[in-house]
């Protein structure tokens, strides 16, 4: 069943200002099996950078996310809306 907004997470898993290092980090989580990651463009104080996120995907599933997220090196995620 797909998640309703209510119950559906997204996690902003890190930023980059170049694309080469976002889109490595991008490679190595499809490289884990989190097929729900994406990268997003945006501008922040008149630079681009490259928003690396997982999801919409169930709340209930944000725990087990975040410890595979550490294990690959990643941190400091934060729940964000899209």
């Amino acid at each position: 069943a797909a998640a309703t907004p209510t119950d559906a997470v997204t996690l902003q898993i890190a930023s980059f200002s170049t694309r080469d290092n976002a889109d490595r980090a991008l490679a190595t989580l499809r490289g884990a099996g989190i097929a729900e990651a994406r990268l997003l463009d945006a501008i922040a104080n008149g630079q681009p950078i490259w928003r690396l996120r997982v999801g919409p995907l169930p709340a209930g599933n944000e725990a087990e996310l975040a410890a595979r997220l550490r294990g690959l090196g990643f941190a400091s995620t934060q729940r964000v809306r899209d």
